[in-house]
Order: C-alpha cells, then sequence, then structure tokens
C-alpha cells in the first residue's frame, strides 16, 4: 500500500487520485438516472434534472460516511437491488392502475422507512445480530431472482427497443450493444485500466453513436447554478406493497453493509470494528433518508472502492473527500448533469450488462456455499419456481384483486423472498439438536 487511510499523499498526487476517484463516482451512477428516466417516461429535462440530484447526494452522502461514518474511502452510491425494484415494480404499478410518478412518491417514504431502519439498528447495535435471518441461501434467492427479472428490461434497451420511440429490434444498435459488451469485458481483463471498464463502455460507445448520427442535442441549461429540490417524484404517498418491499431490501441490504466493510478492510489492511459497523449502519440510514428526501434511487456502500484500492494502491481519505465535494460541485451546474443526460440509454443498458451478471453471480455464490441436501433444493427450489413462475403470470391477472395482495402475489421477487425466508426459518428450521444426533448415529 503507498498510501494507507491516514496518510497525507503529496497535493498533485492527491489531485490526479480525486479525479479518479471523480470518474469513478461518476461511471457509477450515471446509468441509473437514465435507466429509471426510460421506464417511467421522463422528458429530457427531468432526466437532467434527475442526474443533477444523484450526483450532488452521492457526493454528500459519501463525504459524511468517510467522514464521520464508517471512515473508509467507500463510495455510497445507487444500489443494483434497489433501481432493480424501481424497474420492476413501475411495471408492476402500470398494470394496476398507478402512473409511474406514483410509485416514485412511495418509493420516497418507503426509503425514508428503511433509512430509520438503518439508522435504529446501528444505534442499538444490532446489525450484526439480523444477519443470521439473511442466511446465503435468502440472500442467495433474492439476488438470482432480482437477476432474472431484470434481464427482460436489460435485453430490451440493448436491442434498441424503446430508443428513439422504437416498438422493433433495431439491429445496428444491437450489434453495437454488443460490440460494447465486449469492450468492457477486454477492458476487466487488463490490470491497469479494470476499474474503469464502465466508463471506457459509456464513453467508447457514446462517441460510437455520436459518429452514427443516433445521438440527441444536449439540451442547454437554463441556468448556470441550480440547488438539489427535495422529493423529485412529488409528495410522499403511502403504498403498502412499495412499503413492504422497500422493508425487506433494506433488510437484505444489511449484508451488503456487513460484506462490504469485510472487503474494503482487508483493501485498505485494516479490521473494522463493531463501532465502525454500527456508524456504517447509522450513515448508511443517513444516505437513505436522503435518497428519500430527494427522490434518488437508495444509495449504499459500493464495494467497488475496494478494487480501485486495491488496483492503485491508494487508500488515503483526503483525495476521497476532494472528490466528493467535487461530486457535489458537479450537482450544482445543470449544464454538466443535461450533458451526462444525454448519454443515449442502450449503450448505459449494454455498458452496464456485465454489472448485472454480477448479481446472478452473487446469487449463485452464496448458493454455492450451502450443501445441496433435499432440504436446501427443497427451500431453495421452491423459492426460485414460485417466485419465477410469479413473473410469467400476466400482471393483467392481479388486477381484480386488492392492490396489496395484487402487489404481493404479482412480485415474483418479493414473493419468492418471504417463501424463503417461511422454508428457511419456520416451515424447515433446523433444530440444533440435528449435528448431535448425527452424531451419534456416526458414532
Amino acid at each position: 500500500m503507498k498510501y494507507g487511510l491516514y496518510d497525507r499523499p503529496p497535493a498533485g498526487t492527491s489531485i490526479l487520485s480525486a479525479l479518479q476517484w471523480m470518474i469513478v463516482a461518476v461511471s457509477s451512477s450515471v446509468a441509473v438516472p437514465l435507466m429509471i428516466g426510460d421506464v417511467y417516461g421522463l422528458r429530457a429535462d427531468e432526466i437532467g434534472n434527475l442526474m443533477q440530484q444523484t450526483m450532488f447526494f452521492v457526493g454528500l452522502a459519501s463525504l459524511l460516511q468517510v467522514w464521520i461514518g464508517h471512515r473508509y474511502p467507500m463510495l455510497e452510491g445507487p444500489a443494483g437491488l434497489w433501481w432493480g425494484i424501481f424497474i420492476i415494480l413501475a411495471q408492476l404499478g402500470t398494470s394496476v392502475g398507478l402512473a409511474p410518478r406514483e410509485i416514485g412518491q412511495s418509493f420516497q417514504l418507503g426509503m425514508c422507512l428503511a433509512g430509520l431502519l438503518f439508522v435504529a439498528f446501528g444505534v442499538m447495535g444490532w446489525i450484526g445480530k439480523l444477519q443470521r435471518w439473511f442466511t446465503p441461501l435468502v440472500s442467495g434467492t433474492y439476488m438470482i431472482l432480482l437477476a432474472i427479472s431484470l434481464c427482460s428490461n436489460i435485453l430490451t434497451g440493448m436491442l434498441g427497443i424503446g430508443f428513439q420511440h422504437s416498438k422493433e429490434v433495431q439491429p445496428g444498435v444491437a450489434l453495437v450493444s454488443i460490440g460494447i459488451v465486449a469492450l468492457v469485458v477486454w477492458v476487466m481483463r487488463t490490470k491497469r485500466f479494470s476499474s474503469f471498464a464502465v466508463l471506457f463502455g459509456m464513453v467508447g460507445g457514446w462517441v460510437l453513436y455520436a459518429a452514427m448520427g443516433w445521438t440527441d442535442p444536449v439540451r442547454p441549461a437554463d441556468q448556470l447554478i441550480s440547488w438539489p429540490t427535495f422529493f423529485f417524484w412529488g409528495a410522499p404517498r403511502w403504498d403498502w406493497g412499495v412499503v413492504l418491499t422497500s422493508m425487506l431490501t433494506g433488510f437484505v441490504l444489511l449484508t451488503n453493509l456487513v460484506t462490504s466493510m469485510v472487503v474494503m478492510g482487508k483493501a485498505t489492511e485494516t479490521v473494522p470494528t463493531d463501532s465502525q459497523y454500527n456508524r456504517g449502519g447509522i450513515f448508511t440510514g443517513v444516505s437513505h433518508l436522503l435518497s428519500g428526501v430527494s427522490g434518488v434511487v437508495g444509495m449504499i456502500p459500493l464495494s467497488l472502492a475496494a478494487a480501485v484500492i486495491q488496483t492503485t494502491k491508494m487508500a488515503a481519505r483526503l483525495p476521497f473527500m476532494l472528490a466528493m465535494i467535487g461530486m457535489m460541485l458537479i450537482g450544482l451546474f445543470p449544464a454538466v448533469a443535461h450533458f451526462l443526460a444525454a448519454l443515449p440509454t442502450p449503450v448505459a443498458y449494454a455498458a452496464m450488462f456485465i454489472s448485472y451478471t454480477q448479481l446472478l453471480g452473487f446469487g449463485l455464490k452464496d448458493y454455492a456455499t450451502v450443501k445441496m441436501d433435499e432440504r436446501t433444493i427443497t427451500v431453495g427450489g421452491s423459492s426460485l419456481l414460485i417466485g419465477i413462475g410469479v413473473m410469467f403470470v400476466p400482471a393483467t391477472a392481479w388486477q381484480k384483486l386488492p392492490a396489496l395482495v395484487s402487489f404481493l402475489f404479482g412480485n415474483g421477487l418479493l414473493l419468492g423472498v418471504i417463501v424463503c425466508l417461511l422454508l428457511e426459518h419456520v416451515v424447515f428450521r433446523k433444530q440444533k439438536g440435528n449435528q448431535t444426533e448425527k452424531d451419534g448415529h456416526a458414532a
């Protein structure tokens, strides 16, 4: 490690490192507002405003964490689980007569409640204790179902369906998407630039789209500086389905918080303390509260930061803090946000494709840690089959049921995880005496 957590690199090194952190932060955040805007039917100016909000609050949440939270240089970025849920429930909500903006209003409240959950558990020191509910079987089921539920939107976007109002597959767009995915994979295999693979894919794809004349002009900003606003989607509203999904997602993300800090400890050659875990939980809750109040996708610590530190051998906090202040400044200038919002959505989907595959990979890795006996196959197989099967039931089939029932039984992701929790901890609960009994038989 060239520079440890509390080292102060020379001014030039700090500035270059801060610029690199800004590039990583932008590349890990820019695609999410574009995809949310595409699915929710936002206008170009609204996508630009959402982009601006995202950049500002990513910088603010990350700065609070590294300053007084867990104190690691770890990005607080849009959680893959959160924007996945955003996309899924937009489709489910439309099928039961809810406008996309109403879903966004409910999510604002749901993220605030999830944030309060994190804060409460961090204050009471419960974060470690609650992990026992989310066994590898439960978290693996969640990740696998999330990846499967997202695959339709991902491939639809990569094929150009919906791009520039097209309702058919665009062969040219599809070929370029394949090329972008190949570029990202190739860059990831290089040691020097692997941390910037997504950024390379986005920039390369954007340049190619511009050369082909497939890009829209960048919308000029109406003002030089614009402060972030509260409740992007409108006043918060209560919806049982969205609130339950948000609380469940919050529980699952507790696992992400702990694992991210473990990985960061290894990258920085330190061991996280109990107080760091609790402070990290409290300020992850603060990040969720900021997300709910601002209307951006829920933010969590991203283990991507550990990969950056391992590659650069730079763990110093100062450059990271400077970079997050820079992110907040980007969020104050609409012209920068509108420029980033002009990135074509198929490019964003293609550049992030490998990131989506990681969700499935995480689920499969969790399953791989569990012994595949009859109990595991029954619990995991039943949960996956129920969750995936519900995804193939037409959304219109649930319309005549109450709204809460429609969201529960029409959401394969939520239903599959609830089934897994019940089977794992209630129906097929492991008995403490099982191991003793087995040992007795063996003797």
